[in-house]
């Protein structure tokens, strides 16, 4: 995260040329997991659409940016099958404390920045507009990674830490990495990915409640918290709400010339799919190819006078809307197929924080298109494969739920 996304293939390569030697000299050993197989898939469906993409120039590119989708899975596989078990067991934690020290880099450097420019205020260089403040949003992070993106990595690690404050409650370092963790999700003001979270660790909470004490009780205890959110949001003025406060319609002019003109941060996603789901609805079983979606959306946006976004270029801000478009029902497939194995094997083996990290990566997905860049392609493919090889690979598979969220064993 810390490197320019350009540099990111270099990094990897470097990382495959050290594996390979190390496989020569026979320091690691090849090895075969199912979410290989599924990673896979989705990038050899990419690769398969190249075929029929007119524009195949761009079809590389787009290959090129999904390769770590399939690189680094494989990767993990090697190096987590060199591990213990006790080895293993330390992996998400560092990870997750790791990911807590990105607070007090970015905001150092924030006070930084605003110390040299003489304003807390982030502005736009050419026009000079306020987008944020560098404590916040795109002021935060964007010099670095995209706010959204670094949202993934830090609500995934959240999720994660709120089962180790659970499982091990006298560890107060990672009661301060969850605190780090949540202060940071605030701070990105990213509001899909708030949501995705406060999803999850909603639904995190009423399992806990209904084994730990009684569904009547889950069941009332869920209701007085969103009863009582609602009226505390619907009375709070909208300076406080922030980026939230333009979400409360779904009306938009799709015709609109600027985002303030006609559009909310989830009406031009609707403005967005209507378009995309034209275009799919043409060629549903293979999609477009991974090199002419691109072109395919552009065209359904001028056709439907969608101004502003023909101008600005957006996907389709979907994950899964934008892997069908490129790769149709096929793609889409072997996409759900890659996260319904996390799922299942979370499930079968009471990893229930595992399948929570991975609806909180599902629910962001439908709100951004992560895959078209490699800050989300990597985090992908190394975030899916380490809580598996980290958490579901770990002895007492058959311990029962409150086992492993009630007191420490």
């Amino acid at each position: 995260m810390v490197l320019p996304e350009n540099t990111t293939g270099t990094v990897l390569f470097l990382f495959l040329v050290v594996t390979v030697y190390l496989l020569i000299i026979r320091q690691l050993k090849l090895r075969w997991t199912s979410y290989i197989g599924w990673s896979v898939l989705l990038y050899g469906v990419y690769v398969g659409s190249i075929f029929y993409s007119e524009h195949k120039d761009e079809g590389l590119i787009r290959l090129s940016i999904k390769f770590p989708l399939m690189l680094l899975p494989a990767l993990i596989a090697v190096y987590t099958g060199a591990l213990v078990n006790e080895q293993r067991g330390k992996v998400l934690k560092g990870l997750t404390r790791l990911l807590a020290l990105v607070l007090p880099y970015l905001l150092a450097v924030a006070v930084y920045r605003s110390l040299r420019s003489g304003t807390i205020y982030y502005t736009y260089p050419g026009s000079g507009e306020v987008i944020s403040t560098y404590f916040t949003y795109a002021g935060l992070s964007e010099w670095v990674i995209h706010p959204a993106y670094l949202a993934l990595w830090t609500g995934t690690g959240l999720v994660i830490s709120v089962f180790y404050n659970i499982r091990q409650p006298a560890d107060r370092w990672q009661w301060v990495t969850s605190a780090a963790l949540l202060v940071l999700m605030v701070l990105l003001q990213s509001r899909m990915n708030l949501l995705a979270l406060l999803v999850v660790l909603l639904a995190m909470a009423v399992v806990l409640m209904i084994k730990l004490l009684s569904l009547r009780v889950a069941l009332v205890l869920t209701a007085s918290v969103i009863l009582g959110t609602g009226i505390i949001l619907y009375h709070l003025p909208s300076k406080w709400l922030g980026r939230f406060a333009d979400l409360t319609s779904l009306e938009y002019n799709i015709e609109a010339e600027t985002f303030h003109e006609g559009f909310n941060g989830f009406t031009i996603r609707l403005a967005e799919w209507k378009c995309a789901w034209q275009e799919i609805r043409k060629r549903p079983l293979l999609g477009s190819g991974v090199g002419d979606s691109r072109y395919h959306l552009e065209e359904s946006y001028r056709r439907n006078n969608f101004r502003y976004g023909y101008r600005e270029k957006f996907n389709a801000h979907n994950q899964f809307i934008e892997t069908t478009l490129a790769t149709g029902i096929l793609g889409l497939t072997a996409l759900i197929g890659f996260f319904a194995n996390v799922v299942y094997r979370a499930a079968l083996l009471r990893r229930w924080h595992v399948a929570a990290a991975c609806g909180y990566v599902v629910l962001c997905f439908l709100s951004e298109s992560y895959l078209e860049r490699q800050w989300g392609v990597v985090f992908t493919g190394m975030m899916v494969p380490l809580m598996l090889e980290t958490e579901i690979a770990l002895p007492n598979e058959k311990s029962s739920l409150k086992d492993q969220y009630g007191k420490t064993t």
